[in-house]
């Protein structure tokens, strides 16, 4: 036991002095672009009649859908214009935001002329409609897209998969405090945020997906 001791708090010492670095690795790994990714990609093998498909779908997809927002954003990177991919001063938001508003409503375009699954418009469809709530706010006041992104997710997750898939709830906390770290986000913004993906989640799932499939 008195072994056990030194060695947690040696643990806990460590993450305190790299709790920036820490920070900052959260806010990468769970980002909103592969958060989206997985998301999709876990609900189009729950529910599609044709999982296989739907995945090469979105093999195919993806990479319209995600590089060439991304792309912009690095541009706009490089340029100076933003500080950096997630776009951290309010006032610099909304032209690549509408950018992206435009992009994905023309990717819908596309996957309904290609004929694409059910589920994967659904999920494009429900990407832009946050994507567009959140665009609105930001004319207004800062909020976290991290924060309704993964909440979204999470709670898609537990809604399908019920009870068992609570753990992944963590997560919002997880990202939260990220973002507050890296003072990104004051925790109201974190949380109005994740209020948004919530809503969102629920519509989804109880609205269309449990009704639909």
């Amino acid at each position: 036991m008195l072994s056990v001791r030194p060695s947690i708090k040696n643990s806990l010492k460590l993450i305190k002095n790299n709790d920036e670095a820490i920070a900052r690795w959260i806010s990468h790994v769970v980002s909103p672009h592969i958060v989206g990714v997985v998301i999709t990609s876990a609900m189009a093998l729950q529910y599609s009649p044709d999982p296989i498909g739907a995945l090469l779908w979105l093999a195919g997809l993806m990479p319209l859908l995600v590089l060439p927002p991304l792309g912009y954003l690095l541009w706009l990177v490089r340029q100076g214009k933003l500080a950096d991919i997630y776009m951290p001063e309010r006032e610099t938001r909304l032209r690549p935001l509408t950018l992206m508003m435009v992009w994905l409503l023309v990717c819908l375009g596309l996957i309904r002329y290609w004929e694409a699954p059910v589920m994967v418009e659904l999920f494009v469809l429900a990407a832009t409609v946050m994507i567009g709530i959140l665009s609105v706010v930001t004319l207004f006041w800062k909020i976290s897209f991290h924060g309704a992104t993964i909440t979204a997710a999470a709670t898609a997750t537990v809604l399908v998969a019920g009870s068992s898939a609570w753990p992944v709830m963590l997560l919002v906390p997880l990202v939260g405090w990220a973002r507050v770290r890296l003072e990104r986000h004051t925790p109201r913004q974190v949380i109005f945020g994740s209020l948004v993906g919530a809503l969102i989640a629920l519509i989804l799932v109880h609205g269309i997906i449990l009704r639909v499939f």
